[in-house]
């Protein structure tokens, strides 16, 4: 729905329009009794008619409802409108650590005291069984007083919540993606500390830790290589540090830090005794970091507008659990890889080529690889239609 300012809604009165993420249009609002200015977040009109996207924002309502915490932007209402959910929350005079980074140069004590906020959200958000799944700068703001809020709980999961994307889906913004999740894994709190590994590497080096000129590169990344150690990059950073951050990135979630409350406790031994000269700035990263993967899951703030497979140079093959088995045949280079990954991704998006990848490194068996690759299909008519494609 448009709003204009002025405009009534329920006992609240349009100020401004903040801005709009894939899902959702924020406004600025005031409520007309207490006449505190507040946040007023809609889904936009072009997904009020998905079944799970409404769900998925109905779900973000009932964990906001569950968390206060000063480094978590809180909820204040909720209420139906025409019809519509509205959701009222904090609004957080500030921007976006995304924003911040860009803006003007960031010391090494700057960087570990934001991540060690993020942390401590996440120490409280976890105890409540609460997976964040979305960590970015984009979803960090900071205040003027330096106060860091998390925000944009739209796709988080807790222990009792079941999952609304179909197998083979990938929700979140693949640059700071888990192995686990880009593999179809449910993510763990442990995901949630290798997205705070690559945010902390990218706010102490300058550059994200595994990027790729498309999507399916960045998600062979993710799986297969390791990033040289922030201190390689930017000398002033600590070599222990360099090291707690690199426990972060581990692939296996069982080399990582096991609580966020431990990764808390690595970077405070740090941030006594750190330079106050600034670190390198981050360049625009252009809209690949915020662009979440099929299905869109947008980025919706509650206050603020919305190679191949090769490692690159400096990075070395990983030693984690989740490498790939070695080819068992000797057919993988006569296999149509290609065409059963353009077929596979009509029913499951971009993932469908490392699916197909990682089920021919499996085995050289067509019959196996069109049979396994079925199962990423969440519908029984379309893994039928993916199954009569195979040639024959």
């Amino acid at each position: 729905m448009a709003l204009e300012p002025g405009q009534r809604i329920g006992d609240y009165e349009i100020v401004a329009k903040l801005g709009a993420g894939g899902l959702g249009v924020v406004y600025e609002v005031r409520h007309l009794i207490s006449q505190r200015r507040e946040a007023m977040k809609f889904l936009l009109p072009t997904q009020t008619g998905t079944p799970e996207m409404v769900e998925r924002f109905r779900r973000e309502v009932q964990t906001l409802a569950t968390l206060n915490h000063v480094n978590i932007a809180s909820l204040h209402n909720a209420f139906y409108y025409e019809n519509q959910l509205v959701m009222v929350m904090e609004l957080i005079h500030g921007e976006t650590l995304r924003d911040r980074r860009l803006k003007a140069p960031i010391t090494l004590p700057q960087a570990l005291d934001i991540v060690a906020q993020i942390l401590r959200a996440l120490v409280y958000a976890h105890a409540l069984g609460v997976v964040h799944r979305d960590i970015k700068p984009s979803n960090i703001m900071i205040t003027g007083e330096g106060v860091v809020k998390l925000l944009d709980f739209g796709i988080a999961i807790t222990d009792h919540s079941t999952e609304l994307t179909h197998t083979g889906f990938l929700v979140g913004s693949l640059n700071y993606m888990s192995p686990e999740q880009v593999g179809g894994t449910r993510a763990t709190s442990r995901s949630d500390i290798y997205a705070v590994g690559v945010t902390l590497y990218e706010l102490l080096t300058g550059r994200l830790p595994i990027t790729g000129a498309t999507d399916y590169e960045i998600m062979v990344g993710h799986m297969n290589q390791i990033p040289p150690p922030p201190h390689q990059v930017a000398p002033l950073v600590p070599i222990a540090l360099s090291d707690a951050v690199m426990r972060a990135l581990e692939k296996d979630p069982a080399q990582r830090f096991p609580t966020a409350d431990e990764f808390l406790r690595a970077i405070e031994l740090y941030s006594a005794d750190t330079t106050h000269q600034p670190l390198l700035t981050l360049p625009d990263p252009g809209p690949q970091a915020s662009t979440p993967m099929r299905p869109s899951t947008g980025s919706n703030p509650a206050a603020r507008p919305g190679t191949g497979s090769q490692p690159s140079a400096g990075m070395r093959p990983a030693t984690g659990t989740l490498q790939q088995n070695p080819v068992s045949g000797s057919g993988f280079q006569s296999l149509p890889l290609e065409e059963i990954g353009r077929k596979l991704a009509n029913y499951i998006g971009p993932v469908a080529k490392f699916v197909v990848k990682k089920l021919a490194a499996q085995s050289d068996d067509l019959d196996y690889i069109y049979r396994e690759a079925a199962k990423q299909i969440g519908s029984d008519a379309d893994r039928a239609a993916f199954l009569r494609s195979k040639r024959q």
